[in-house]
């Protein structure tokens, strides 16, 4: 509630700040101005992992450019979207500029994204959802923005803090019980540290506190629903069948209902595994041991998404060349993967994103046209 507060707040100063540019002709006599305008109808299609924040960055965003909206949240979390938009709906928001429907995919969100009333479509969600929609949006003439998924590497070196690198790569994979698409969930990790930071991350997995996640002392809470769980737990079954040293992600009691997974590590793994290559979405993480920084940098690139990816170390010259070279749309030094400010442009490469940025002032790039006007004297 309050990240979408924040959000809320940044938009509203933004509604104020879209400007324009004046711009000489080359051509006498005449001025050109360069504007911008709303797109129109958004069809806003979210996730259930961060059931008010993402909303709430489609929707602001969407209204301060000018924009209506129709938003379709995901059946597992609609009470969170339904509060939303009557908070927003209450605040003063004309009839019809903020509209709200529920239901599955297959039906509402087909109707979203075919129907010839909505201009623009916005979509979080998986890969193979978002490859769906972005056909059916070239084929109707939509605008659309789509965050998918991600596979993001952590890069620890030898000369890394080991209590920093730990930390953000506990934080990175576990917490949010790994269920974030900037979940780190590669770590590579180089020769000469491998060993005692698999040992300290092997003890550091043990010590988390898995139970209610309105206990503030739950460090990890349920994994979403029964499928999820159960997907979870073949992508673990499966590392172990490939060849990689599974410690951890058994089921795990608590005082209250829930779907509750232990959290993993999954050491002895290459980068061809399926753990490695493919989003699990869960307290799941890999370890790959590499030789050398330069090995590190091609293993983190070999992916098909490029989200978001970080590197441990204290070489303020392999940071800056990890900056330049990692194949990602945001990166991380000596902090987690996962977790990112609101005023910045979130999203990646590859086949983690389709289209222009979300959040920040980059979000005006999706939800506004461009018109260029050439003005001559005349009797204007």
């Amino acid at each position: 509630m309050g990240r979408a507060g924040q959000i809320f707040k940044f938009f509203a100063g933004e509604a104020l700040r879209v400007g324009g540019e004046i711009v000489p002709s080359v051509r006498p006599g005449l001025t050109l101005e360069v504007t911008r305008e709303p797109l129109g109808v958004i069809g806003l299609i979210t996730p259930w992992n961060f059931p008010i924040a993402i909303p709430a960055w489609k929707i602001a965003a969407a209204l301060a450019y000018g924009n209506c909206v129709v938003i379709k949240p995901a059946e597992l979390v609609p009470g969170s979207v339904w509060e939303l938009v009557r908070i927003v709906a209450e605040s003063g928001a004309p009839a019809g500029v903020i509209n709200l429907v529920m239901g599955t995919g297959s039906i509402v969100g087909e109707t979203l994204v075919t129907s010839a009333d909505v201009d623009a479509i916005s979509f979080t969600g998986s890969v193979a959802t978002g490859q769906a929609i972005a056909a059916k949006c070239v084929a109707t003439g939509k605008k659309f923005q789509f965050e998918m998924g991600g596979k993001n590497p952590m890069v620890v070196l030898d000369d890394a803090d080991l209590d920093v690198a730990v930390e953000a790569c506990i934080n990175g994979a576990f917490y949010s019980t790994g269920q974030r698409c900037t979940a780190s969930s590669r770590l590579i990790v180089t020769g000469g540290i491998h060993d005692r930071f698999v040992e300290a991350m092997q003890a550091r997995r043990r010590s988390l506190r898995i139970g209610n996640a309105l206990d503030a002392a739950t460090q990890i809470g349920p994994v979403v629903d029964a499928k999820q769980l159960e997907q979870d737990e073949r992508y673990i079954e499966l590392a172990r069948t490939e060849g990689g040293s599974v410690f951890g992600g058994g089921r795990a009691t608590s005082a209250t209902e829930g779907f509750f997974l232990a959290p993993a590590l999954v050491t002895n793994t290459t980068s061809t595994m399926t753990i490695n290559r493919e989003e699990v979405f869960g307290p799941i993480a890999s370890v790959i041991k590499v030789a050398h920084y330069e090995e590190a940098l091609a293993v983190a690139n070999d992916s098909p998404f490029g989200l978001s990816a970080g590197i441990c170390t204290t070489s303020l010259a392999y940071a800056s060349h990890f900056k330049r070279h990692i194949q990602a749309g945001m990166v991380m030094i000596n902090t987690p993967t996962a977790g990112v400010d609101y005023h910045v442009p979130f999203g990646g490469r590859k086949g983690s994103s389709l289209g222009p940025r979300e959040q920040g002032t980059y979000a005006r790039e999706f939800y506004t046209t461009v018109k260029t006007a050439y003005i001559a004297p005349g009797n204007v």
